[in-house]
């Protein structure tokens, strides 16, 4: 166990440096803010502090986030209609074509790491997986942070994304 656990962290780390330089090369930003517009992408009026929360940063650092990204063109804020104190974002067009920029490089990033294995290898793979997937998120939170940057489109494909169902169920009392 020692020894795969050791693998699975050398993998994580190296596929999410390769994931993180592709997407801010893409995105012509670092840090979270290629995140950020892929999560805008999929759940516009977003807050900023609950889009602080999906992307790691705290309340202060989601607002400078925000200010660069707006001052680039590539998100709106809107007071919320519901509540005054709250400021929803959304994306621009030109945050739209970023975010889709976004996702195809990181999808590549990903796709040259897997090519390394054959057919077979990948099929192992990709019924493993959904498992690990599933296991990682502890809160509602902590699943849009690991979907912070997925395809939407390809996670949908049968059977589905692992996701959909959290919270897991644990047998207990509903």
């Amino acid at each position: 166990m020692e020894r795969l656990t050791n693998l699975v962290g050398a993998f994580a780390l190296a596929v999410a440096d390769r994931v993180a330089a592709a997407t801010e090369a893409a995105c012509g930003a670092g840090g979270a803010a290629a995140a950020v517009l892929v999560h805008l992408s999929r759940h516009p009026e977003t807050s900023v502090s609950d889009l602080a929360a999906v992307v790691g940063v705290g309340g202060s650092g989601g607002v400078r986030l925000v200010d660069r990204l707006a001052a680039q063109g590539l998100v709106t804020r809107a007071p919320s209609p519901t509540d005054r104190r709250t400021v929803l974002l959304r994306l621009t067009e030109a945050g739209g074509e970023t975010a889709r920029r976004v996702l195809h490089a990181r999808e590549e990033a990903v796709r040259q790491t897997v090519e390394a294995l054959g057919e077979d290898q990948r099929s192992v793979l990709e019924h493993l997986l959904p498992d690990l997937v599933a296991a990682l998120p502890s809160s509602r939170t902590e699943v849009l942070r690991t979907c912070r940057l997925c395809d939407v489109t390809a996670c949908r494909q049968a059977p589905g994304c692992p996701l959909d169902c959290w919270p897991p169920d644990d047998g207990g009392p509903a």
